[in-house]
């Protein structure tokens, strides 16, 4: 499976290199972009429109990687509560269960021994 993984990001590097040999004109050409709401108007400064591409690459990454840690501390606390029911569980069957012979001679030579 490691290596799979590896052949996955050389595949995915290589493609995307291919990608920025290929169209390396049009993504050195400076871009910019601007937003009007209400009223409001924001424009950025020209920047190359590889590097857009780049951010929102960045940014995604940075999305997924803070999604999946708050899921994994969810998924963890979960665990955890989990495992304490299983254990009060275990426990309530264990008193619940009939007591075995040797149980039985145990209490009874301690009952022996106290009187």
């Amino acid at each position: 499976m490691r290596y799979l993984k590896v052949l996955g990001l050389v595949a995915l590097f290589f493609f995307s290199m291919l990608f920025f040999v290929q169209n390396h004109e049009i993504l050195i050409q400076e871009l910019a972009l601007e937003l009007k709401v209400f009223g409001w108007h924001y424009q950025t400064e020209a920047v190359p429109f590889y590097l857009i591409i780049l951010m929102a690459f960045v940014i995604g990454s940075l999305l997924c990687t803070f999604y999946f840690f708050l899921e994994k501390i969810r998924l963890s606390k979960q665990c955890r509560q989990y495992k304490k029911e299983v254990d009060a569980l275990e426990r309530e069957v264990a008193s619940l269960r009939p007591k075995t012979m040797d149980e039985y001679t145990t209490t009874e030579s301690t009952e022996n021994i106290q009187n």
